[in-house]
């Protein structure tokens, strides 16, 4: 298991954690001062996984999360 904590200019996400779970290939996403966690698998396309995961709920919260797990991803080199 690897765990990283990023930080962002977002709103609700200024610093998340991010920890990739190897043995079962999951990414899991929390932020600090926030409660809320998405998991993502890796074994299947991520723009999906986002997708699936943020698709009910507040829109402008879902963007931030989206726009957040994105960077994430990016800054992982999982993409």
């Amino acid at each position: 298991m690897k765990a990283k904590l990023l930080k962002f200019p977002i709103t609700d996400f200024e610093e998340v954690y991010a920890v990739i779970d190897d043995e079962n290939q999951r990414l899991h996403i929390s932020p600090v001062n926030y409660s809320y966690i998405i998991t993502l698998d890796l074994t299947r396309d991520l723009n999906e996984e986002i997708v699936l995961n943020t698709q009910y709920g507040e829109t402008n919260f879902n963007n931030r999360v989206r726009k957040v797990v994105g960077k994430i991803i990016k800054e992982l080199n999982l993409a």
